[in-house]
């Protein structure tokens, strides 16, 4: 995504997202593209942490991509992890023109279902955005690397104001 298109991108997610976090419940939350380019964030309190997860989620989106091609498995749908306090849902999906990822964090305040059922609405709301209807091309190396930082200035939470 080109950095021109980021602000409105950002701008149209925020909704979205913000209705997912307060219904399914979840107590941090993250949207990046493929490149962990990120678009949305709720519940990080140091900017590191956006970065490493944002990195994390689209190398394991990569991963998981290319273990189903190689096994001829088709898609994958999500990635989930329950840890003794605290669960993980990552998940990816399609829109008219990139590839999203979704990462929940939850605990005992939601379930696993809920997720589910939250993020099957904010596919929904996201893929009729306008913003993501259409969207320019990165045409360089130097480019990718000057809009992905872009992408991670236009969302992180500062250390002044306590993130999230």
């Amino acid at each position: 995504m080109r950095r021109e298109d980021l602000a409105a991108v950002v701008d149209a997610v925020k909704g979205p997202t913000d209705r997912f976090v307060r219904e399914s419940r979840v107590r941090t939350c993250l949207l990046v593209n493929g490149a962990g380019q990120v678009l949305a964030q709720y519940g990080f309190t140091k900017s590191y942490e956006v970065v490493n997860v944002a990195s994390l989620a689209a190398a394991a989106h990569a991963a998981a991509g290319a273990l189903a091609k190689m096994t001829e498995a088709g898609g994958w749908t999500h990635l989930h992890n329950q840890g003794k306090d605290r669960q993980l849902f990552l998940a990816p999906f399609r829109t008219p023109v990139e590839t999203l990822v979704l990462v929940a964090i939850f605990d005992d305040e939601s379930s696993l279902g809920v997720v589910q059922f939250f993020y099957e609405r904010l596919v929904g709301e996201v893929r009729a955005l306008p913003a993501l209807q259409a969207v320019a091309p990165i045409e360089t190396q130097a480019a990718f690397e000057r809009d992905l930082e872009a992408g991670i200035g236009q969302v992180l939470p500062t250390e002044a104001d306590g993130g999230g």
